[in-house]
């Protein structure tokens, strides 16, 4: 057989060989030609349902095109994958970084929950979008986005047509985003992502879309109630830090909006339903949302403590009144000041002290693993100390003269008692404690709530307690100098401080024992009814010592002062100048 000949030669190319393009300044062949700006509020998967809607290729090749190498497979892993700050995806894609920032920043909304969580830990409020509510009218604008904050547990009321929002496709009963179909293929942003779901027994094959039109959904309209809770939640989110008047007291946003969600927090409790669940129906949230109005909308305290008590017990965690649980973790200054002040006087006597009922509104002791930046969230306004309690180590024996007014001033035991309930006011430590700490008699405390229980037959003890909190309040805006814990540490050495006395003196002369005594009086900010067993003075001879201290102060106070400049330079310990302080 013969064989074909081969093929002719293709006859050569005619004319010079074409130059490769010039590329114009500035542009990249990189970067996709057609540019996608993210709008405010809008979710990255929004932004990446437009842009591949524009381009009419998959999200998930629109991932690839930016650099992803590894398989998206879920919602969590795209959204990461957009917001990560550590890749150049976003980048590759024609994104400045003024862009990125916009779609990687949180809504108020958003921050303020993120607040939230962080300062109250609660574990449930670390909402990762996974999923998406959705408001049909929204999605029936002429550039429909997806908002942020319908990924956002604490909205289910839409700001802006007053419409609850939906969570649910109404033809396939599919949750938006909750399955990776949408990945899949570019479909506008009002019609539904998922697949229908395969009927039984028909074995494996591709399921058909859905694609209904979530425009056409019929949406419940918000009660009066829920519309106005929606807004007010809302608007709390706003600048945090800015003060706000809410159940007759002056608070932050921020505490508002901690406060709102503590409330919500309840009332949805009672409902059965989850905290912060995106699947909960919105009908759920906002008749829990619009439950609380009854105690924010009130403009006196008293009112919204009584209404209080209908959506949160004694003895739930948001407004406790039980020292354990108030201390167990952070708690919200409005909802704990309404509480404790409707119950203020059913209090026991160490819970008042805690609590300082004895203050306009009381206060939750911080918790000690607060931090101090967590204040502006755990503190009303009008508390401008740092909210820690005075420490002990600054507190004398007895307290200073002239301090309180009424107090009597040659009553060794009432000025002790006074640095006592001092020492125990805003804070849980047990009063056993705070009197060895103070160098007390260890069965004072026991002396302490004889007195206590008398004050309260007799009714002066809540009046005390609106002046120890002055007082305090006074000491954590001047604090003492002197620090009274070195200092009885270091007179617990006798012979050093005989010593010093000794060594101050011009002629070296042994000092005498009331000299000794009224130094130690002195340096410890004690009374000599404490002292040491060699310093005491007898309860009988007490009314001469009142005397003879007078004296004592006019003939030796230079020798005390020298005496005591020798200790602070000698000492390893911070003692704190002068020898003597009193209050401004």
């Amino acid at each position: 057989m013969q064989l074909n000949s081969a093929p002719a030669s293709p006859d050569p190319l005619q004319g010079p060989r074409p130059r490769p393009r010039v590329i114009p300044g500035g542009y990249d062949l990189d970067i996709p030609p057609i540019h996608i700006t993210p709008i405010p509020g809008e979710t990255a998967i929004s932004w990446l349902r437009r842009t591949a809607l524009r381009y009419q290729i998959s999200p998930r090749n629109v991932l690839r095109t930016g650099g992803a190498t590894r398989q998206i497979t879920s919602t969590r892993a795209a959204t990461t994958r957009i917001l990560s700050p550590s890749n150049t995806f976003t980048t590759r894609l024609g994104l400045s970084a003024e862009e990125r920032k916009l779609l990687r920043g949180r809504t108020e909304l958003g921050q303020a929950l993120h607040s939230y969580a962080r300062v109250y830990q609660h574990p449930d409020a670390w909402s990762t979008g996974t999923s998406s509510r959705f408001c049909p009218a929204c999605l029936a604008a002429e550039t429909p986005t997806w908002d942020k904050d319908w990924t956002n547990p604490l909205l289910a009321v839409c700001p802006d047509h007053d419409l609850l929002l939906l969570d649910r496709c109404p033809a396939c009963q599919a949750v938006p985003y909750a399955s990776p179909a949408w990945l899949s293929e570019p479909l506008e942003l009002w019609r539904c992502t998922a697949r229908i779901p395969a009927p039984s027994g028909k074995g494996r094959r591709v399921r058909p879309w859905c694609h209904h039109d979530l425009r056409t959904t019929p949406a419940a309209s918000a009660t009066d109630e829920q519309s106005r809770a929606q807004r007010l939640l809302l608007d709390l989110a706003l600048d945090p830090d800015d003060p706000i008047e809410l159940c007759g007291i002056t608070i932050t946003r921020q505490i508002g909006f901690d406060a709102m969600v503590e409330l919500l927090t309840a009332a949805i409790h009672a409902r059965g339903t989850r905290f912060l669940d995106l699947s909960e129906p919105t009908g759920e949230i906002a008749a829990g949302l619009a439950d609380i109005l009854i105690v924010l909308e009130t403009s006196d305290p008293d009112t919204a403590g009584e209404f209080l008590q209908e959506l949160v017990l004694p003895t739930d965690p948001q407004a406790p009144i039980t020292l354990k649980m108030a201390t167990s973790s952070a708690k919200n200054p409005l909802l704990g000041a309404l509480q404790l002040s409707h119950h203020r006087e059913h209090l026991t006597a160490t819970s008042q002290l805690a609590f300082r009922t004895g203050a306009a509104h009381p206060r939750y002791p911080l918790p000690l693993q607060a931090p101090r930046t967590a204040s502006r969230h755990l503190l009303l306004p009008e508390h401008h100390a740092p909210g820690r309690p005075q420490s002990v180590a600054h507190l004398p024996q007895t307290i200073w003269t002239g301090t309180l007014p009424g107090l009597d001033d040659s009553d060794p035991i009432a000025c002790a008692e006074i640095s006592l309930l001092l020492a125990r006011l805003g804070t849980t430590r047990p009063l056993s404690h705070l009197t060895l700490d103070l160098s007390l008699p260890r069965t004072f405390h026991s002396t302490l709530a004889r007195r206590i229980r008398a004050r309260r037959a007799h009714g002066t003890w809540n009046s005390l307690l609106g002046q120890l909190d002055e007082l305090l309040d006074e000491l954590q805006a001047h604090p003492p100098w002197a620090h009274y814990r070195h200092r009885r540490i270091l007179a617990d050495d006798l012979p050093l401080l005989q010593q010093a006395l000794t060594t101050a003196d011009p002629h070296q002369r042994r000092p005498a024992l009331a000299v000794q005594r009224r130094f130690w009086e002195l340096f410890t900010g004690g009374d000599a009814l404490f002292a040491p067993h060699h310093l005491a003075v007898p309860t009988g001879q007490y009314v001469h010592w009142r005397q003879r201290r007078e004296e004592l102060d006019g003939e030796q106070m230079e020798l005390f002062e020298a005496a005591f400049q020798i200790l602070d330079r000698s000492s390893p310990l911070r003692l704190g100048k002068p020898l003597s302080w009193q209050p401004p």
